[in-house]
C-alpha cells in the first residue's frame, strides 16, 4: 500500500496551513502515511499586477481557476499525488482528468470587514480584488462606499491596509482569518489594532464554496483516493456539490459576480444565491430540496434565476 503522498499546494501561509489540516485529517485515518509538501507557484501568484478576473486571459489558462491550473498540471504530470485547494478557487465545471477525493469539514463561510480605528463607516473606501465583493459593497452600502483594487495573501493585504492613506478597510474570508489564528472582533498586525466585523451571510453573501478545503486526485488513481477518501466530511460535501453544480450551470468564473451557499436541515437542503446583472442589479433566489439530491437543488435555484433574469414574454 502507498504510504507516501506528495501533496501540491500554493506557498502562501494560509495555503500551507490548509495543507497541514489536510495532512492531519488523512493521517487520522491512515497514521502510516508520510506527506511531502510540494509548493507550486500558480498563475494567480505570478500575475499580481492585474485584477484576478483578467489572469486567465493573460496566462492562457482559459476557464481554469487562476490558483488551480499550475497545480493541476503538476498533478497530471505525476509530479504530485494529490493537491489541496480552497474549493472556492476551483471552477464549477471539473476537469474530467481529476476528481475531488475529500472535502474537509467546513469553516465559517461568511466574509469579515476589517477596519482601521476611526474609519468613517458612512463613506468607506474598501480594498478588494473580487468582483463579487465589489458589487456587494456597492449594494450593501447603497453606493456610499467605494472600492480600490488590492491583492496579496492575507497578511500582505492587512499590511497594505495599515500602510495606505486611502483605505479604510478590506474584506476577507473569515475562514482564512480563523485558520491563521486571527480570531475575534479585533486583530493586531505589526502593533496596529484593527476591528473585525462579521458580515451577515444573507445580506453580504459569501463566494460559493467559501470555507471549504478540497483534496484533488487524478481520476483513476484508486490507491491515492483510498488514503484520502476517509477524510471526507459528508455534510460539507453535500453542500459544496450543490454550490459547484450551480457554478457549473452558470458557467461562472471569477469574473462573474455571483455568491451564495447551501445549508442542511435534516432531510432538506436550502440554497440561497445572488447574481448581479450587467447593469449591477442584484437578483436573489432561494430554493429548497432534498438533502441527498444536491445537484437537483442547484438546478432548481438555477431555474429560478433564469426565470428572474430572462422572464417569459
Amino acid at each position: 500500500m502507498k504510504t507516501t503522498l506528495r501533496i501540491g499546494t500554493r506557498g502562501s501561509e494560509l495555503a500551507l496551513k490548509q495543507t497541514e489540516m489536510a495532512i492531519e485529517s488523512i493521517k487520522a485515518h491512515n497514521p502510516q502515511v508520510e506527506a511531502e509538501i510540494v509548493i507550486i507557484k500558480t498563475d494567480g501568484d505570478t500575475h499580481t499586477d492585474i485584477p484576478l478576473c483578467k489572469v486567465n486571459k493573460t496566462a492562457g489558462t482559459q476557464d481554469k481557476g487562476v490558483f488551480v491550473a499550475a497545480i493541476e498540471r503538476a498533478l497530471a504530470a505525476g509530479e504530485i499525488d494529490c493537491a489541496v485547494h480552497s474549493l472556492k478557487d476551483m471552477p464549477g465545471q471539473p476537469d474530467p482528468a481529476f476528481e475531488i477525493s475529500a472535502v474537509l469539514p467546513r469553516e465559517d463561510i461568511w466574509d469579515a470587514l476589517i477596519l482601521k480605528k476611526g474609519a468613517d463607516t458612512a463613506h468607506l473606501t474598501l480594498g478588494t480584488a473580487s468582483v463579487r465583493r465589489e458589487q456587494l459593497i456597492r449594494t450593501y452600502w447603497s453606493g456610499t462606499a467605494k472600492t480600490v483594487s488590492i491583492r496579496g495573501n492575507v497578511h500582505t493585504r492587512l499590511r497594505k491596509l495599515i500602510e495606505s492613506d486611502e483605505l479604510d478597510g478590506i474584506v476577507l474570508a473569515r475562514a482564512g482569518l480563523n485558520r491563521l489564528g486571527l480570531t475575534g472582533d479585533s486583530i493586531t498586525i505589526d502593533g496596529t489594532t484593527l476591528s473585525v466585523v462579521d458580515m451577515s451571510k444573507d445580506s453580504f453573501m459569501p463566494a460559493l464554496c467559501q470555507g471549504a478545503i478540497a483534496i484533488e486526485t487524478r481520476k483513476g488513481d484508486t490507491a491515492t483516493r483510498a488514503l484520502i477518501a476517509p477524510a471526507n466530511d459528508h455534510d460539507t460535501e453535500l453542500c459544496v456539490r450543490a454550490e459547484r453544480a450551480f457554478l457549473a450551470m452558470l458557467q461562472a468564473d471569477c469574473s462573474i459576480p455571483v455568491a451564495g451557499y447551501a445549508t442542511l436541515n435534516g432531510d432538506f437542503m436550502m440554497m440561497r444565491a445572488i447574481y448581479f446583472m450587467p447593469n449591477g442589479m442584484p437578483v436573489r433566489v432561494t430554493h429548497r430540496g432534498e438533502t441527498d439530491k444536491p445537484e437537483e437543488v442547484a438546478a432548481g435555484a438555477y431555474a429560478k434565476l433564469q426565470a428572474a433574469i430572462s422572464p417569459a414574454k
